[in-house]
């Protein structure tokens, strides 16, 4: 059994890496910029925040560029993760219909897609770390952050992909709830002393997710315990939850598109 299991879970990875690698190719085939493109948003997000509120919202925040940069990275990964979930049956529907395979590997393909673009994501925020003059030695630990934001991910991706199927609206409604979240979360502000906001924010995975990384990869200090076991909490509630949902919705998915 435990072999089975380990030839399922090496089976979904290899087919979930491959998808992901050809639709990352095709997404760029014929551009001259490539992944330029897709860095183009967060930078260009980054830069009109900082000129609004370097002066007002970050003036008590240290390393605010910075700061600021981190947190648009990590909502930018999570937005487009989730957005393409909720696309991702509609998108496979030929494949779908026409091969017999885990549907799993859609969801898993699409984590890793996004996951490919994240990368140099993470090269240009440590550029700017080096700008600023801040250590680098808070980076050796972000794959470990990066590990358990996948775990999570791939929960609430598995969730809003089978969901879609039977609500087809899903996907818009999700596309306006994630700018109700961009602006809860504290990504161009602190929640310092804002009790509400703070209260509100204890119910947010992405405040765990982006306060650790800070704390760890820009302030280079131990991040508070409760911190971690929020973000690992969220992790293991969104995967078992994303499992069962799925798991329980999928037998449905063929018939329904």
């Amino acid at each position: 059994m435990t072999n089975n299991l380990i030839s399922k879970i090496k089976s979904f990875f290899s087919l979930s890496f491959a998808l992901a690698k050809a639709e990352f190719k095709l997404r760029n085939e014929g551009s001259y910029l490539g992944i330029f493109w897709y860095l183009l948003a967060p930078l260009l997000t980054f830069a009109l925040l900082l000129g609004i509120f370097s002066t007002r919202l970050g003036r008590n925040i240290p390393y605010y560029p910075v700061y600021l940069l981190l947190g648009i990275i990590l909502f930018n990964f999570f937005q487009y993760v989730t957005t393409e979930s909720t696309r991702a049956i509609r998108l496979h529907r030929g494949v779908i219909k026409s091969i017999k395979f885990d549907l799993e590997t859609i969801v898993g393909s699409t984590t890793l897609k996004a996951l490919f673009s994240h990368i140099f994501e993470i090269i240009v925020f440590t550029v700017f770390l080096l700008i600023f003059n801040v250590s680098l030695k808070g980076l050796l630990f972000y794959p470990l952050i990066l590990f358990v934001f996948l775990i999570f991910l791939f929960g609430v991706s598995l969730i809003l992909t089978s969901l879609t199927v039977y609500f087809t609206d899903l996907e818009n409604i999700w596309v306006f709830a994630s700018r109700l979240l961009w602006f809860a979360t504290p990504i161009f502000y602190a929640i310092a002393g804002q009790d509400k906001l703070f209260v509100l924010n204890l119910l947010n995975p992405l405040y765990y997710f982006i306060t650790i990384s800070r704390d760890i990869m820009i302030y280079n200090q131990t991040p508070e315990f409760w911190l971690i076991g929020g973000m690992l909490t969220f992790s293991l509630a969104s995967l078992l939850f994303g499992i069962l949902i799925f798991n329980k919705l999928k037998t449905k998915i063929a018939e329904l598109i």
